[in-house]
């Protein structure tokens, strides 16, 4: 078996909750780099369960137009979907011709746009997960649980590529699975995250909550548009299975604030704009309605009591 140095090394940026638990996980198995900025911390400290330990990373900080060193032929991008093609697009220069890219996030995102910035040999992975952490302080990480993550092929290049990567990321992994059509898949988690994010930020209610039958019409409403928006697409949904997959996540994080409270609450941007701005907009574009999708996205924005 190779040394750990000598097999390829990780470049994770976005030393956030997820970013930096899926540090730990490539660390046990090869050299990491955490891609960060000058006012992040340089060391970090991880636990899991009862166990915690300082990770062996080493930090890059990436100052405003400096390139990283060296040469990437793996990255993992763990940022907000309104921060992904600028993520990218800086990194450009410092990726291998045949570089092989993994981008993680909550919401939809244009993929064509992220592949019209790549080469011809570069493969585009997306990786949806239920990996669970969050940070109790800038350098510190909790690591709560290991769910379930699911990765596919976003372009050509990645769909040769899979059969002989995913082997290997699921050596360092946990519970982690291929798909062979990830777009319903994030289709399928952008219903999940429509049935809590929205009405749980805006009534500021941990998930739980979201299963009281005050809020039953508002979610069923921002599901059903979204599935009309997913046929016109050419993928068909059941709205009463995503219901009941989205009502069985509120029961099992009953108690987790979602991410866009979180944002919402520490006065951060959300990801709405990937969640119901995203189906009003495409809605729009496919001449179809989607009022209660609308509402919301300006709701979180701001623009609406």
């Amino acid at each position: 078996m190779a040394k750990k140095e000598q097999l390829t090394p990780v470049y994770i940026l976005g030393p956030g909750a997820l970013g930096l638990a899926f540090a730990k996980l490539f660390s046990d198995h090869r050299p990491v780099t955490l891609l960060t900025k000058p006012h992040h911390p340089q060391r970090y400290q991880y636990s899991y369960q009862a166990h915690s330990e300082a990770l062996q990373v080493q930090s890059c900080p990436l100052p405003s137009g400096e390139r990283v060193p060296q040469q990437i032929s793996e990255l993992w991008l763990f940022t907000k979907a309104h921060q992904v093609v600028e993520a990218l697009t800086a990194l450009l220069p410092a990726l291998k011709k045949d570089a092989q890219i993994i981008i993680s996030h909550n919401g939809m995102s244009d993929l064509n746009e992220l592949n019209q910035l790549l080469g011809p040999q570069q493969a585009l992975y997306f990786m949806l997960t239920q990996q669970a952490a969050y940070k109790p302080a800038a350098d510190k990480v909790v690591h709560v649980s290991q769910g379930l993550s699911t990765l596919g092929a976003a372009n050509k290049v990645a769909q040769q590529c899979l059969a002989r990567q995913l082997p290997l990321w699921q050596q360092q992994i946990p519970n982690l699975v291929g798909s062979d059509n990830i777009h319903r898949a994030r289709w399928q988690k952008l219903l999940v995250n429509l049935a809590i994010n929205p009405v749980a930020t805006w009534r500021q209610q941990r998930n739980g909550a979201l299963r009281a039958p005050e809020y039953a019409s508002d979610i069923m409403a921002l599901m059903q548009e979204a599935i009309g928006v997913a046929r016109a697409q050419g993928l068909d949904f059941s709205l009463l299975q995503a219901l009941n997959l989205a009502y069985r996540v509120m029961a099992q994080t009953a108690d987790n604030r979602c991410s866009m409270l979180q944002d919402k609450l520490l006065g951060r941007e959300t990801e709405i704009d990937a969640m119901c701005g995203y189906v009003s907009k495409t809605a729009q574009q496919l001449g179809l309605a989607a009022p209660v999708n609308q509402l919301y996205y300006q709701r979180i924005k701001g623009d609406t009591p």
